[in-house]
């Protein structure tokens, strides 16, 4: 049974409840779950390939990260307005009625999120950026409750930290690889781990203010995705521009042509997997959407572990369990700790 179906939108509580109850609520959650899985098991490996592959000769590794923001910014952008066109017709307006105010704040933290993130593994190791990153959904419930005023149920903080500790679990205790980079706390990695606290930072702003701008002003998640990574792509653009980046990154491409396949897959599966996480966002809000792609993480590592056959520690099977059953444990634990009367969360549906 697809436990998550039961989850709640911050932004519209009271109809995502009606929505969520319904079989029908409950398949749309379950296929847009599905949908961002798939596609960014098939990002994750482009992104993979693209950042520790070696080209050519001189075994040449593409550095330009903020080339990779302007990219998946650009084709998300370009998807979305397509779909506008075709779901609005040539009515369509840009902005969806929302000031530029709201969407240069919105994209703001969008862009801090994305750039902070891959420039910390300049400084840290994949696995411990992973770990951090999981948290994701700890600032994300804040944001919701500071900037949109939502007062979540116990049950729902206590699924965040279980899922939390899951991604945790299962990170840490994973087998360590032969000549893999040991953890210590120097200052790489103090700046690492301030860059991914910067993430989160931005992940909390941006994810409950798109809730915001639904919510007001009633727009479809076409524009948000439009408005999202246009604004992004703007400023990756602004950013990278005078320091030749993009120069550098088109010679690469010269020097190694067969980059543009993985480049490719990167940006296509990105801008499909983007259709999937706006719809949630629009429909479900913005923790639902950090709960289902921080599972995401998961759901790679262990297709990762099928495809590839790589061996897995028991204690990280725990990790799994946690994780999948995260929204039953939390309702378990805070029916036996009495933070939540049986009658109320039995009314709430709350999982």
């Amino acid at each position: 049974q697809f436990a998550a179906t039961t989850w709640r939108t911050a932004s519209h509580p009271s109809r995502s409840f009606a929505r969520m109850s319904s079989d029908g609520g409950m398949l749309k959650l379950a296929v847009l779950s599905c949908g961002v899985w798939v596609s960014f098991v098939a990002f994750g490996w482009a992104q993979e390939t693209l950042t520790s592959h070696e080209y050519g000769a001189t075994k040449e590794r593409f550095v330009h990260t903020s080339s990779l923001v302007l990219l998946q910014s650009v084709g998300n952008a370009i998807v979305a307005y397509i779909a506008l066109l075709a779901t609005q017709g040539s009515k369509v307006t840009i902005t969806g009625g929302v000031p530029t105010r709201d969407w240069l704040i919105a994209a703001l933290g969008y862009l801090g999120a994305h750039k902070s993130g891959l420039e910390a593994l300049k400084y840290i190791i994949f696995p411990l950026q992973v770990v951090a990153k999981s948290c994701k959904s700890i600032p994300v419930m804040a944001g919701e409750m500071v900037i949109a005023n939502v007062k979540h149920s116990p049950t729902k903080r206590m699924s965040v930290l279980l899922l939390t500790l899951g991604v945790i679990v299962f990170t840490l205790t994973a087998p360590a690889k032969k000549g893999a980079e040991a953890f210590s706390l120097d200052r790489k990695t103090v700046i690492g781990l301030g860059l991914v606290l910067v993430a989160l930072v931005c992940d909390g702003i941006y994810g409950p203010y798109q809730n915001m701008i639904a919510s007001k002003y009633k727009c479809s998640e076409f524009h948000l995705m439009l408005n999202m990574n246009l604004w992004q792509g703007l400023f990756a653009l602004l950013l990278i521009a005078p320091s030749g980046e993009l120069q550098e990154c088109a010679a690469f491409i010269v020097r190694h042509p067969s980059v543009l396949q993985q480049m490719s897959v990167f940006c296509c599966t990105m801008a499909l997997g983007n259709i999937f996480i706006f719809k949630l966002q629009h429909d479900f809000g913005a923790l639902t959407v950090t709960k289902i792609t921080t599972i995401r993480k998961l759901v790679s590592v262990l297709f990762s572990v099928v495809w590839f056959g790589h061996a897995m520690a028991h204690v990280q099977w725990v990790g799994v369990f946690i994780v999948f059953f995260a929204d039953r444990l939390a309702k378990a634990a805070c029916l036996t700790l009495g933070l939540e009367k049986p009658t109320a969360a039995a009314a709430k549906k709350t999982i």
